[in-house]
This record gives C-alpha cells, structure tokens and sequence, in this order.
C-alpha cells in the first residue's frame, strides 16, 4: 500500500505540474486547532471574524467521514500594472485567473477518483493553514501564504481525499517580515495588525461584490476597486518579481469592468456586459445585484456627474442595499439635480434604512 501510495503521489505532481501547479504538497486531516484558536481571539476585535467561522471548519472529517489527506495545489498568476484606465473599474488578476485554476483542480481530483478514491475540490477548510502545514510556504505579515518563487501572487486549491497519500511536513521557514511594516502602512483601511492579524471588518477584500450594506466608513476607501484589493501586496518587497512582470489588461477586460457600460447595461435591461463578466471572473462573483451595488459604489467615488442619470434609475432598484448605495453615491456627486432625484425617492421609500441612507445623501449636498 505505501508503495502505491507513493506512486499515486508522484501521479498527481506530475499531472498537477501539467495542470499549472508548479507546486504541491500533502498535508494530513487532523483538526486545524491552531487556526481555530486564532480565529477565536479575533472574534473579540473584529466581530466580522464570526462570518468565517460559519464558511469554514476546522475539521475534516465533518465534510468527509474518512478523509485521510489534504492535497494543497498552488497556482501562480501575474498580476495586472496598477493603472487602470478612467472609468475601469480595477479588480485583482486572483479573480481572472481563479476560474481556470478552479477547473485545473478538478482535474487534478479525478486522478484520485480514477484510483477509486473520493475527492471533493476547494473543501470548506482553512487554506492558508494547510498551505503552511503542507509545506508550501509561510505567512507573511498580511496573513497571505508567501512561496520563494512566486511571493503572494498565487492561489490556493484544496483537495480533501481519503486516499492515505504520504505526507509532507509543515513549512520550517518563519515569515520574513522582520520590522517590514509597508503592508501595514499602506492599508487603505488600517486592517492588517503587527501580528499578522487582518481584520475582515476593515479588509476592502470582503466588501467586493457584497450582497448587502457596505459600511459608509469603507465606501469611500474602496474608490474604484471592483474586485479585490491588492495594495499590500504590490508594496511587499517579496513581491517585487511579480510586479515586474506585471500585464496588461486586454481590450475584453478593459470593457467588461468599465462602469459605464455595467450601469448603462442594467438600466436599459441589457445583460450582455453581465454575461461578459461571467465568463471573466466566473458566475458566482458576476451575480447582477452584487456587479450592480460595486458599480453604484465606485460611482459615487468618482467625482463624475455623468453617472447621475443611471444612480437615478438604481434608486429604485427592488433590492434596498443598492438603493442605499445610489442615494449615498448621490450624496457624494454632490449635484443639484441628484439632490431633487434624492428629494423624490424620500417620498415613496419605505425601507428605514434606505431613508437615513437618502436624508445622509440630501444632508451632504446641503452642506456643499
């Protein structure tokens, strides 16, 4: 058995290599205590924390019975320059790149399943941790999994199997940070700790794409982020091969996040730009009320009054959080004619939150 064990390994490193997974290691199933306990202490920071706790479990064995190994592939990307055009709306190369590695792994899975074992692809389980104790790499000091060849810029595939696969050992390799503090300092919202602690509260990561209220603090940090947020990591000098080699974005790229078109789109009940971003960044993050309330946010941030026409049609969105967004991205365009728009809906709105979020709107133009 530990011969074919062996072998079976070495089968899925060498179809993983073929797949884009220059990396990977095998970590075992035993219950990640040290991520829980972590998780636990930041609870009383950050009451945010408790929302992670809900997606993910520190126990294997509660997704799958007999599970013996944790297989952690590692797929690296190329991040994009920072210099979106006007009217873009950026967004990490993570989300572009995450849909190609996500077919990549379950591919990767039916070797294991072609050996009559069971495989179940991105298990709700701690990433990062099995990435540090299969051997992968180490945490750095914004809580990102670094490697020597490729930094921060990858991503992480789990694979829980009950295939008794030979295990790697943990990574030996402390985080290189030393008295490094730039992540830190250029944090938009202050959320990465001298500990390594990143507080989802704060994190602009969390609120991409949201389906709900996003703080008004957070609103205007997140300027023209549409997708991710990668500031901590374009100033890591660990990072700093990537950033040389950082790409373009192409024309496909550039139309489908231009907000314009992503506003204009739903106003004229147009889904061909949504339909775009599906096949960009993958269904689940291309959701029409999440696309939709990130679009309005950046609207607001961008000082153009051109937008005011469509912010008045999404006004009256069904959904009250992108209502809320486009009384509140109003407010800060800062116009006479949104503040009519504003005026108007405060007559018929009936959702409480949406009304403080119109009346904060109309007071702001007010005080211009």
């Amino acid at each position: 058995m530990a011969e074919e064990m062996m072998l079976l390994k070495s089968r899925i490193i060498e179809q993983g290599r073929r797949l884009g997974f220059p990396i990977i290691g095998i970590t075992g199933v035993r219950s990640f205590q040290t991520w829980y306990e972590a998780l636990e202490k930041r609870k009383e920071l950050d009451p945010e924390v408790v929302k992670i706790g809900d997606r993910i479990t520190a126990t294997p064995q509660d997704i799958m019975a007999d599970a013996r190994a944790i297989v952690v592939a590692l797929y690296p990307y190329t991040p994009y320059f920072d210099d979106f055009p006007p009217g873009v709306g950026t967004y990490s190369a993570y989300y572009r790149e995450y849909p190609r590695g996500r077919k990549a792994a379950a591919q990767l899975a039916e070797v294991i399943v072609g050996e009559g074992y069971d495989a179940v692809v991105e298990p709700p389980l701690p990433s990062k941790a099995a990435a540090y104790e299969a051997g992968l790499g180490w945490f750095g000091r914004n809580g990102l999994i670094y490697t020597r060849e490729y930094g921060s810029w990858i991503i992480l595939y789990l694979i829980l199997t009950n295939a008794p696969l030979p295990l790697d050992r943990r990574s030996q390799q402390n985080s290189l940070c030393g008295n490094c503090t730039l992540c830190m300092e250029a944090c938009p919202t202050h959320a990465i700790s001298r500990d390594g602690a990143v507080l989802p509260g704060r994190c602009l990561r969390n609120y991409m794409l949201t389906s709900g209220f996003v703080p008004t603090d957070i609103r205007s940090k997140i300027g023209n982020r549409f997708l991710g947020c990668d500031v901590c990591q374009q100033v890591c000098p660990r990072n700093r091969q990537g950033m040389l080699q950082a790409r373009l974005l192409s024309d496909e790229d550039i139309q489908a996040f231009n907000i314009f078109s992503i506003l204009k789109g739903w106003c004229e009940n147009d889904r061909k730009n949504l339909e775009q971003l599906a096949d960009l960044i993958g269904r689940n993050y291309a959701r029409s009320q999440r696309v939709l309330s990130s679009a309005v946010i950046i609207a607001g941030n961008s000082g153009d009054p051109t937008y005011i026409p469509f912010l008045a049609k999404t006004l009256g969105h069904s959904y009250p959080p992108i209502r809320g967004h486009s009384a509140w991205a109003l407010g800060r365009l800062g116009s006479e004619s949104g503040r009519k728009i504003l005026l108007e809906a405060l007559k018929t709105e009936t959702d409480a939150r949406v009304i403080q979020e119109i009346q904060s709107a109309i007071q702001r133009v007010d005080c211009r």
